[in-house]
């Protein structure tokens, strides 16, 4: 058996303020970023939607599959693009560092959100997400 290959995990604070601002818009349930979601697993299908943000505003980063990775390719952008654009923005560098799986839907409510997580273990939004105090409270 070949020994496993550990994914390297950035720093996605290095995806700041873009990732951020698209995190807000998906908890807030942004229709154009969570209909974007709604496509996973079909990553093409989701690919194209978020370029299509993206393209609507002139924005410069896009999504294109190299090989087995996704990558990020980038044009002129459009002054004034917005919010919606710097929050589609984030989720396509988010893609091309950690893949879609970085990107999910709460095992609580459904609500879309990003995983920022080491291992990718997040399972629930920031609302139903489980407090660190709860867990360590029993740990002396």
């Amino acid at each position: 058996m070949a020994p496993r290959k550990h994914a390297v995990v950035p720093p996605f604070r290095a995806l700041d303020p873009e990732l951020g601002v698209a995190e807000r818009l998906l908890a807030a349930g942004n229709p154009a970023l969570c209909a974007v979601v709604a496509l996973l697993p079909d990553e093409h299908a989701a690919a194209h939607r978020l370029n299509g943000i993206l393209a609507d505003a002139g924005a410069r980063p896009r999504l294109v599959r190299a090989g087995g990775a996704w990558r990020i390719v980038h044009v002129p952008a459009l002054r004034g693009a917005g919010e919606l654009v710097a929050g589609a923005a984030g989720l396509a560098e988010l893609v091309a560092v950690g893949g879609w799986r970085r990107i999910k839907r709460c095992a609580s409510c459904g609500r879309a959100f990003c995983d920022r997580t080491n291992g990718c273990t997040r399972r629930w939004c920031a609302e139903h997400r489980p407090h660190l105090d709860r867990a360590t409270s029993h740990v002396h």
